[in-house]
């Protein structure tokens, strides 16, 4: 898929679900996906996905306190559940440190650039989408 020159994605290209306890985040980066082109669907808990195929999943870490054994097993358990990309939103340093340790494409740190977010959820949904080619 090319990206227009307007720097938006093409309107059918990659589907985003957006997993995010918080509220004002989650519609913060929804809107701003969504702007950028891509089909994004949200949910405030993994709990909730149910089905959902897709190309990319934003993820918050949701453990609190951070330790990286249960980071590590929330990611594994969602790429054995959505064969998709996974992207991390996180406010803990832990996770920043670990992030070479991490089942995920990618790992950014709250508070996060959204022109940043866009490329590197766009980046992953590319990557994952010629390596099932």
């Amino acid at each position: 898929m090319e990206e227009l020159l307007t720097g938006k994605v093409a309107a059918d290209t990659w589907s985003v679900l957006v997993v995010e306890s918080d509220d004002a985040v989650r519609a913060t980066v929804v809107e701003a996906l969504r702007d950028s082109g891509l089909r994004v669907e949200s949910i405030d808990g993994a709990d909730q996905i149910a089905g959902w195929r897709g190309d990319v999943i934003v993820t918050d870490t949701f453990t609190s306190p951070y330790h990286t054994q249960a980071l590590v097993a929330y990611l594994k358990e969602l790429r054995s559940r959505c064969e998709a990309g996974l992207v991390v939103l996180t406010g803990h340093n832990g996770a920043s440190v670990d992030a070479s340790e991490l089942p995920a494409d990618a790992v950014l740190m709250k508070p996060f650039d959204l022109d940043e977010l866009i490329r590197v959820v766009t980046s992953v949904a590319r990557d994952r989408r010629q390596h099932a080619v």
